[in-house]
Parts: C-alpha cells; sequence; structure tokens
C-alpha cells in the first residue's frame, strides 16, 4: 500500500446567513442580517433568549427565538454566560441551525454566506498509485454541492468536472452522482490523477 498525501478542505464560513421577512418599515420583503448579539429576558425561573436580526436598508429589527419560556435550569451556566455575552461562536452556531431557521419559518438566503477554504495536506495510505484522497471539514451546514466546490478548487470548469465524473476520475464512497450532492462533515472525495497528465 502506497502513501501520498491527502488534502483536508476546511470549509469555514466568515458571514451567517441572511435572511428575508416582512420589514415593517419599508413595507416590503428585506434582507435581514444577523447582529452577532443575543437578547436575553428572564422572568423567574423561565428565560426567553432571541437572536437579533438587522433589516438592511432601515436597521428596523427582528428576534429569532431561539429559547422561549425556558426554565433557566435547563441551560448550562457556561452558555447562558455565552448568551450574555454576545459570544460570536455561539451566534454563528445558531446562525446556521437548521431546526431554529424551521421554528422561526425563515426564509434563508445562502447565497449571502460568504467563506474561505484552509487547505491541509495529511499523511495517509492510500488505495490507488494515482489517486489523491479530498476530505471535507465544515462545522455549519452548507448548501455547497460538490461541482461547484471542485472548480472553486482545482480552478477548472463544470463541464470539465462533469467530463472527468463520467470518466469515472471523481468519486466517493457515496453510491448517487456526487456532484449533485451537498458537501458535508467527513465527506471523501478521490480523484484519479492520471486523468489530468
Amino acid at each position: 500500500m502506497s502513501y501520498l498525501n491527502t488534502i483536508e478542505w476546511e470549509i469555514v464560513p466568515e458571514t451567517i446567513p441572511e435572511v428575508k421577512r416582512n420589514c415593517p418599515k419599508c413595507g416590503e420583503k428585506k434582507n435581514y442580517i444577523s447582529s452577532e448579539k443575543f437578547r436575553v429576558n428572564a422572568n423567574g425561573p423561565l428565560i426567553d433568549i432571541w437572536l437579533i436580526y438587522q433589516c438592511k436598508k432601515c436597521k428596523s429589527t427582528w428576534n429569532m427565538a431561539i429559547h422561549e419560556r425556558t426554565n433557566i435550569k435547563e441551560i448550562s451556566k457556561d452558555k447562558y454566560e455565552k448568551f450574555l455575552s454576545n459570544d460570536k461562536e455561539l451566534a454563528m452556531e445558531y446562525g446556521f441551525d437548521m431546526n431554529i431557521h424551521n421554528k422561526n419559518r425563515t426564509e434563508i438566503i445562502w447565497d449571502s454566506v460568504k467563506y474561505h477554504i484552509i487547505s491541509k495536506e495529511l499523511n495517509r495510505a492510500g488505495k490507488m498509485e494515482n489517486e489523491q484522497q479530498y476530505i471535507i471539514r465544515c462545522k455549519y451546514q452548507l448548501p455547497i454541492r460538490v461541482d461547484r466546490l471542485l472548480c472553486e478548487k482545482l480552478c477548472i470548469s463544470r463541464s470539465k468536472v462533469k467530463d472527468l465524473y463520467e470518466k469515472g476520475a471523481i468519486y466517493s464512497q457515496e453510491n448517487s452522482n456526487i456532484l449533485k450532492l451537498k458537501i458535508f462533515d467527513g465527506m471523501l472525495i478521490c480523484i484519479n490523477n492520471k486523468y489530468f497528465e
């Protein structure tokens, strides 16, 4: 068995996705951006927590519910302190939480998300001499298709990616058409480099 440099691609979002909703001041649907700040309201043992969004045009606010009428004992002390201190990582976590978005019936604008990719080489055993492996790492759910990612990182056209896939040069542990799949944490993509020669 030969050894090769497996490349890890870590997808790191720089922004929380915007949401589209009716703005009472603008009188029409507008994009709202996350302020990365929480509003916390305690009433006895019960607590309400929201992630605050602002209209991009008029700055009016909308609160996305995180916890409603929740017993404070159900929230860890560490997380509660993070809500109070407007922890950015926690705001990012809830800004990408599909369960929270579904609960609030939000319309997510995925195209608004900016991200960068960190590449790192890892020494791993390879099964094929010409095989190059790529492992995807993504902490948050992002609807990025595999073909788009390959175009971006390999600097080739979408038609070239499709051609390579049809020739069997791009494959994965997945049984379906990998190019149409959305990336997920731990996804393994394999490419036979002899087709690039």
